[in-house]
């Protein structure tokens, strides 16, 4: 069991919260500063009313300027930059006189100005529209409302064309609305008469450390132990739900003690999580090389029992993309502008690995007991297993496309496949773990694998690229094995059903029970189970039929997605009749189902003898519980 510090020791530990504005770190500051810095003041005293305005003050040489407004952003996996959300765009002259632009005909978010002779710099006044909802874009948006906000600076800028963002140098200064205090691990200058100037910094790293602030802002500082300073930052509308408690903040430093031992090494001078904890905002995450920022329920962080599930995994998940995606990273995915695309292919080690060590690491930490997880991992299986699509399209092909699938639609989503690459890559990279402890008789694991990948690269200080072949050869240095032929058969292969080697490999297997598995101690999730998903194929919600699976009795018997479900055997539809039916169906040998289909209502006998069915993960006897052992803590 882990070691648990005195209530003394916590007390301590929790008497530190920020009395000034913010707290920072020392980020890389580019040394390139031969060309003169960008000036960017950013407004955000109208973000409460969903605007934000930027004052850009731009070097640059009479002749074509190309400005281009930021389209990938490192995380989002996608061109997801919302061009569209321009309210305002205006190019000056030093002395105020208007210069045209005109948009890139072929890629709209290219502003192209035609400078006058004798103009050494132009002033860019930009306007940005915030009502997108942050959740949309992973977290790269600008958002907020009368409380509290995010900056995602991103959405605050041009960047010109012709020097990499890495060069670009940004002197940025803020001003917030009146009260409001901020986080973020950008290193400040100075705060007075409400203007926050901010160290001179790359775009890069600029772009890598959003702000949020509010009105109600508490900052916690972490035990990390031997690891570098870490800090839990949370606002919220309500000053009740960033009151956290001593046990939940030690949570949060276990965190950061069990990354350091699985990790070996830290590559940020500290870190910082930035959590928004609002209903109105919404759930969002995205990772950084020194923090995370992440929104939830107004009462996630101070309710137990709402911090389950994904809001268990959501901060260890951003905070492992720091080795995982920010750190090590594709090479395909190491740009130096924000315009140019990015190869993704390689996302089921981005994500997929990162899916892993968020889970490991939430139950190592005690974000989540064991039991719990079990029951997590059995709903991401179902869910896996139903998918139909990997006989056409590979593992591999659902990250080379993967921003195509973050808004699917409404029917046969099986069909398409979903972004697969992160679950289906957790257990992957499960199954890795499992064969390196078979082929080294329990010596190594992946632990050992992930000191050897994610230590530092000679000249690699922020970022260090990887292609398939080094993650091959620290697998191979690790265990003795055929890695290649392994991760291509998994990953770019097409499959007839979802591989499931691993969870024999880990000492369990799958088999139906008539009683849904519990996902807590309360035994919540056993009442509200989805009676009709293992046995019939079959997703009811509100009385709307939104999910069939292809091949299953529901899909058989020719009911589809968009149907409004109206009586079952005859009865008025409801969850506790619609499970009744199906256990009937052992002696019935069918299912009677009235639905309406636009304008027609008609009887649909959905034949199926089985009985209720819900998929359950079980030990083997008499087999080491290897999944036990993976996520057992590994720091006291």
């Amino acid at each position: 069991m882990p070691f648990v510090r005195s209530l003394f020791s916590l007390a301590f530990a929790l008497a530190f919260f920020s009395q000034s504005s913010a707290v920072h770190a020392d980020f890389p500051q580019a040394d390139g500063a031969k060309a003169p810095a960008i000036a960017m003041e950013v407004d955000a005293r109208d973000l409460p009313r969903k605007l934000i305005h930027t004052t850009l003050d731009i070097p640059c040489k009479s002749g074509p300027l190309r400005l281009w407004y930021p389209k990938w952003i490192q995380g989002a996996h996608g061109p997801l930059g919302r061009v569209e959300d321009i309210g305002g765009l205006r190019v000056e002259a030093a002395d105020g006189a208007v210069i045209s632009w005109k948009r890139d005909e072929v890629d709209m978010h290219c502003f192209v100005v035609e400078v006058p002779a004798g103009i050494t710099s132009v002033r860019v006044k930009l306007d940005t529209i915030c009502e997108s909802a942050a959740q949309d874009g992973g977290g790269i948006y600008t958002t907020g409302n009368s409380s509290l906000g995010v900056i995602n600076w991103n959405t605050c800028l041009v960047c010109p064309e012709g020097r990499a963002i890495e060069e670009q140098i940004a002197q940025v200064k803020l001003k917030l609305p009146q009260g409001w205090r901020y986080a973020t691990a950008l290193k400040s200058d100075s705060d007075k008469e409400g203007v926050i100037r901010f160290s001179p910094i790359s775009m890069a790293h600029l772009v890598d450390n959003p702000l949020i602030a509010g009105r109600h802002l508490r900052t916690f500082k972490l035990d990390s132990g031997k690891n570098p300073q870490a800090y839990l930052h949370l606002t919220s509308e309500s000053p009740e739900a960033i009151h956290l408690d001593p046990k939940t903040v030690e949570l949060y430093s276990r965190l950061i003690r069990e990354a350091g031992a699985l990790f070996g090494c830290a590559h940020y001078p500290e870190y910082h999580f930035l959590v928004v904890c609002s209903d109105e905002i919404g759930s969002f995450g995205l990772e950084h090389l020194g923090c995370s920022i992440n929104g939830v329920g107004e009462r996630v962080m101070v309710d137990s029992h709402l911090r389950k599930g994904w809001y268990a995994n959501l901060l260890p998940h951003e905070y492992a993309h720091s080795w995982c995606g920010k750190y090590r990273r594709p090479a395909a995915m190491i740009t130096s502008d924000f315009h140019s695309p990015m190869k993704t292919k390689l996302l089921w080690v981005y994500e997929g690995l990162t899916e892993y060590l968020g889970e490991v690491l939430m139950v190592r930490s005690g974000l989540a007991q064991q039991d719990e997880y079990r029951a997590t991992l059995t709903r991401q299986i179902r869910g896996l297993s139903q998918t139909t699509g990997r006989k056409w399209r590979t593992l591999e092909d659902t990250a080379v496309a993967g921003y195509l699938s973050r808004n699917p639609g409404n029917s046969w989503n099986q069909m398409r496949r979903a972004q697969d690459f992160y679950m289906e890559g957790m257990l992957l990279w499960y199954e890795c773990d499992a064969i390196i402890r078979e082929k080294t008789n329990g010596a190594k694991s992946l632990d050992d694998f992930c000191k050897r990948f994610f230590a530092p690269v000679n000249g690699a200080k922020t970022v260090a690229g990887y292609e398939f072949a080094d993650l091959v050869k620290d697998l191979q240095a690790t265990a003795d094995y055929d890695w290649a032929a392994f991760l291509q058969r998994r990953v770019a292969a097409p499959q007839e059903t979802l591989p499931l080697d691993v969870l024999g490999r880990l000492g369990y297997r799958l088999h139906y029970t008539d009683k849904p598995t519990a996902a807590g101690p309360d035994g919540s999730a056993a009442a509200t189970a989805n009676p009709a998903g293992d046995s019939l194929g079959l997703t009811v919600v509100r009385g709307k039929i939104t999910g069939v699976v292809p091949g299953m009795p529901a899909d058989q018997a020719g009911l589809s997605p968009g149907m409004s479900l109206i009586a079952v055997n005859g009865k008025k539809i409801t969850t506790n009749r619609l499970r009744d039916a199906i256990a009937d169906s052992v002696t019935r040998k069918k299912v009677d189902l009235l639905v309406e289909d636009g304008d027609e209502f008609r009887t649909i006998t959905v034949p199926y003898a089985e009985g209720l069915r819900y998929l359950e993960l079980s030990r083997i006897e008499g087999k080491s519980d290897l999944l036990a052992e993976i996520l057992k803590p590994q720091t006291k």
